[in-house]
């Protein structure tokens, strides 16, 4: 049983997580296709593949509030293209997911969903280094896996990620007046990042008006990894980060899955 999170309430919940549908793979083949794993207490959570190699590294992708696997069907040869096999995770009711969000749902099920990737991925013999990739709101369950299995973790990627939970929810609607609990019992991603010591990519935008450019710099430097990159976007905002910095993002996702494959 997943004990819930002081941040487990309605006002919050409502703010945070923007759940839609989103589409099945429009013709399944080999290389892409969706699975369906039972969560912890049997919800149903869909995970997209999008397969290359089996000798790549695998990034585990968790993507931002308000997004679904399937808004990045266009972007996935982009990301493969870069040298990794690229694996969405869905959140409870995104997707073709089932259930209610919540913020202790979300951690619980990554943990679920990485336990059965790795598991899944051996079995086939894709056996190249796991890399676990947090956009935005995605940064928490990032942050959560690469702190809980530090062994099986090779990288960490997160974008336009929040170090703190509180002034997001400030600057996404909740007021200033509301009372929350502690900075402390929400995800804690300072506190997590602060004891990741693996290969680290920081990418943010210097424009961000959601989880500004500040909150990236400062995951970064809390990190004491003696491996770590930061790619500050110039000119972009927090949806538009990937189109307008493709080139760099791009190439430093390359450098890294070249970097683990030495």
């Amino acid at each position: 049983m997943t004990e819930p999170s002081p941040f487990d309430r309605q006002d919050v919940l409502s703010l945070l997580f923007h759940p839609r549908p989103g589409l099945p793979v429009p013709e399944e083949t080999n290389r892409c296709f969706d699975l369906f794993i039972p969560s912890h207490d049997g919800e149903r959570l869909a995970i997209r593949c999008h397969l290359k190699e089996k000798a790549l590294p695998t990034l585990l992708f968790f993507h931002g509030n308000g997004e679904v696997a399937s808004d990045y069907d266009e972007v996935a040869p982009h990301l493969t293209g870069c040298g990794f096999n690229l694996i969405i995770a869905e959140y409870r009711g995104y997707g073709l997911s089932r259930g209610e969000p919540s913020i202790s749902h979300m951690l619980a099920d990554a943990r679920t969903t990485f336990a059965f990737m790795d598991d899944w991925l051996k079995k086939r013999d894709y056996l190249g280094p796991l890399v676990i990739m947090g956009r935005s709101l995605g940064s928490a369950p990032a942050l959560e896996l690469a702190t809980a299995f530090p062994d099986k973790v090779r990288a960490l990627v997160i974008e336009s990620g929040f170090a703190r939970v509180i002034p997001l929810l400030h600057t996404i609607g909740l007021p200033e007046w509301v009372e929350l609990p502690d900075e402390s019992e929400g995800p804690g991603n300072l506190a997590k990042i602060s004891t990741y010591t693996g290969p680290l990519l920081i990418i943010h935008a210097h424009e961000d008006g959601i989880i500004p450019f500040h909150e990236g710099e400062d995951l970064f430097y809390a990190s004491p990894s003696s491996e770590k990159h930061f790619l500050g976007v110039k000119h972009a905002g927090h949806n538009d980060i990937f189109y307008v910095g493709h080139r760099d993002y791009l190439e430093h996702l390359a450098r890294l899955s070249r970097h683990l494959m030495h």
